[in-house]
């Protein structure tokens, strides 16, 4: 459905080289998931890709769908179609066909190359916000509204108000959510080097004075161990300064606020996060955080956990983070390894309301259907089914009687033998979790702990046993305070960009400060310097759009 020359001149215009899709920096966005009761009725009369007369034992062939994909990151692929288990059961059984586009390492000159040329692909996988709304003003989206009610798995799961929520300024959906969920989820918070702690004798590490005790422990008992490390970047911070208050969401530091009542403020301003950077400085110059901290890559990070140089850590992706280096360490000790702490607090505060980590029902990105789509319609029909129990029990565990046989009453797979015997270069060509367009994640976190914590506890995933222990405990709703962005080439727009660098610059100067009084200094100028270009009218409109949220969240 291609309109012609003077619709793609228009696109070009509005989105030209300043269109800004960003990537999600771990991805990981990720790795989420939560359980939920399934309704085996619902999904018996759930449409299909193909027809709706399905065999067990033909393949749906009927009504083939072929179209086209694109991830607008970096690093995005998928496994080429046809080449694993999942993906020849899809086309055999649906009639599905899917052609990745490729973005060469280099997705927004991709995208903006496909606009120009009028060639989008059928659908794009992206970042909700400023990009999705340049390609809907331009006209260059499909609606979904119509495909609701007739295709019912978004609306039974991913729910009403946070359909709603995806709502473009003309009040249509033209945005399908990925790895959305209605249960809490995250990966961050604090991890422990447990051979180092146990060989200190296992010390209280509940409130920041027992953290500081301990690191400089570590430091006098192992001098060549990095008593902290707080993520690359100094993302750790953020769990720092969740600590010092309760229900603290660390999102909010993404736009340099903080919650005053009905009202956001300038971060800087909030004497809690004062306390907090006075903190990091303090434990900076006394050496007990990594000097690296804030210009070390993921790489030296991970060198550094897999030699278990580290004892403490506070990251943003820890769930992640710390499994590989817990497998290593493990094969040199059995008893070694990393495990999640429960937060550490400022003493007085009620440790069950500290949240390092923080969900929305929104989850991760999300997908769109183009213009150019020739069957949109089967697309979503065919995006519905996988968002559904049946379709995350295929693109997540395989295609039934290879891996599990059959499914509990909540319609999670049940494990059979291959589960834990089959070798790893085996379960590669299944094309476990490469297809998952839209996931379902409270199904599938539920399934994972359902599934993991059934094996022996030496066969169960760390990083699942670490999110259930601790990660997802430690997660607050943060649906409220989605969507604050305003469009990039904006008053608006333009001022919180000039806003993000400056906060980038204080964070910096905070950590590096001599000390307290020089620590407030560099939050004070940088106020100063947020208002200087704009912050008041970024505090506005941000405020405005969560005020929006909560009535729709709290309307639902």
């Amino acid at each position: 459905m291609k309109a012609g020359k003077m619709w793609s001149a228009v696109l070009v215009s509005m989105l030209g080289a300043a269109l800004i899709l960003s990537a999600c920096s771990n991805g990981n966005g990720n790795d989420n998931g939560k359980g939920k009761e399934t309704n085996a009725k619902a999904e018996a009369n759930s449409p299909k890709a193909g027809t709706a007369d399905k065999s067990e034992d033909e393949p749906i062939k009927a009504e083939p769908l072929t179209f086209s994909y694109f991830g607008n990151y970096d690093w995005w692929g998928i496994t080429s179609w046809g080449q694993d288990m999942i993906s020849k059961w899809i086309t055999e059984k649906m009639g599905v066909t899917v052609k990745e586009v490729a973005t060469g390492g280099a997705s927004q000159a991709k995208l903006n190359t496909m606009i120009a040329s009028n060639n989008l692909p059928d659908l794009i996988l992206m970042d909700r916000g400023p990009g999705v709304e340049r390609l809907r003003a331009a006209g260059a989206l499909v609606p979904l509204d119509d495909y609701l009610d007739k295709y019912p798995n978004f609306k039974q799961y991913v729910g009403e108000a946070t359909l709603n929520l995806l709502r473009s300024p003309d009040g249509k959906l033209y945005q399908l959510p990925n790895y959305y969920t209605s249960t809490p989820n995250g990966n961050s918070g604090w991890l422990i080097e447990k051979k180092i702690y146990k060989e200190l004798g296992s010390p209280a590490l509940e409130t920041f004075d027992d953290l500081h005790a301990y690191l400089k422990l570590v430091k006098e008992k192992y001098p060549t161990v990095i008593p902290l490390e707080i993520d690359t970047a100094g993302w750790g911070h953020r769990m720092i300064y969740t600590g010092f208050k309760e229900n603290n969401p660390p999102m909010l530091v993404d736009h340099s606020v903080y919650v005053d009542g009905d009202q956001f403020k300038p971060i800087w301003g909030d004497p809690v996060y004062a306390e907090s950077l006075k903190y990091v400085s303090m434990l900076f110059r006394e050496k007990l955080i990594s000097q690296d901290a804030l210009t070390q890559t993921g790489d030296q990070l991970s060198e550094k956990l897999v030699n278990g140089r580290v004892a403490v850590i506070a990251a943003g992706d820890a769930a992640n983070l710390g499994r590989t280096p817990d497998e290593e360490l493990k094969k040199k000790d059995p008893e070694d390894g990393y495990m999640a702490v429960w937060p550490i607090h400022k003493e007085g505060l009620d440790k069950n309301k500290i949240t390092p980590n923080n969900w929305n029902s929104l989850g991760w990105n999300v997908n769109v259907i183009t213009k150019n789509a020739k069957d949109p319609e089967g697309i979503f029909r065919f995006l519905d089914w996988m968002t559904g129990p049946e379709g995350q029990q295929v693109v997540w565990f395989g295609p039934q009687g290879v891996l599990w046989d059959s499914v509990d009453g909540d319609g999670i797979p049940v494990p059979n033998d291959k589960w834990t015997s089959m070798p790893s270069e085996e379960k590669d060509k299944i094309g476990l979790q490469s297809y998952n367009f839209v996931g379902n994640t409270t199904f599938i976190d539920g399934a994972k702990v359902k599934i993991e914590m059934a094996l022996p506890e030496e066969k169960r995933n760390w990083s699942t046993v670490q999110q259930t222990n601790v990660f997802w405990k430690t997660s607050m709703n943060a649906t409220q305070f989605v969507n604050l962005d305003p469009l990039p080439d904006t008053a608006e727009g333009i001022a919180a960009q000039s806003v993000s660098e400056i906060a980038k610059e204080a964070l910096a100067k905070a950590i590096f400060a001599k000390n307290d009084a020089e620590v407030d200094a560099v939050l004070a100028q940088a106020e100063k310097d947020a208002r200087k270009v704009g912050f008041d009218q970024v505090l506005t409109f941000k405020t405005n759009a969560w005020h929006k949220n909560q009535t729709i969240v709290e309307g639902n």
